[in-house]
C-alpha cells in the first residue's frame, strides 16, 4: 500500500483501544484520496472507537467557507468501517459541490 500524505493535518483519536501505526497510516491514506476540489479541507479529525457491538469510526472534516462534513459508521471490522465512512464523506462532498454549482448557475 502506498503512503499518500495529506495537505491538511489529520488527528486520529482512539477510544477504548490502542491506535496502531498501521491503522493511522491506513486512515491517512484513505483521506489523502479524497478529492480536494471543493470544498477544500482545512483539517480532519478521526475518532476510532471499540464498542460492544463492533468498531465505530467517526470522521469530521472542517472545510473552507465554514463547511463541516461529518460521517460515522459502525461495523465488526475496523478497516471496513473506515472504508464505508470515507465513502459517506465523499458522497457528502459531491453533494456540497453540486449544491454550490447550482447556486452559481452552472
Amino acid at each position: 500500500m502506498e503512503n499518500l500524505k495529506t495537505d491538511y493535518p489529520v488527528t486520529v483519536t482512539a477510544r477504548h483501544m490502542d491506535c496502531t501505526k498501521s491503522i493511522q497510516n491506513y486512515i491517512e491514506t484513505k483521506l489523502a484520496r479524497i478529492p480536494l476540489e471543493y470544498p477544500r479541507i482545512v483539517d480532519a479529525k478521526v475518532v476510532v472507537d471499540n464498542q460492544r457491538h463492533g468498531q465505530n469510526v467517526e470522521i469530521v472534516l472542517h472545510c473552507t467557507n465554514h463547511i463541516t462534513i461529518e460521517a460515522d459508521t459502525e461495523t465488526h471490522d475496523l478497516y471496513e468501517a473506515v472504508d464505508l465512512t470515507v465513502e459517506k464523506i465523499e458522497r457528502q462532498m459531491r453533494k456540497e459541490k453540486t449544491k454550490r454549482l447550482k447556486r452559481l448557475g452552472h
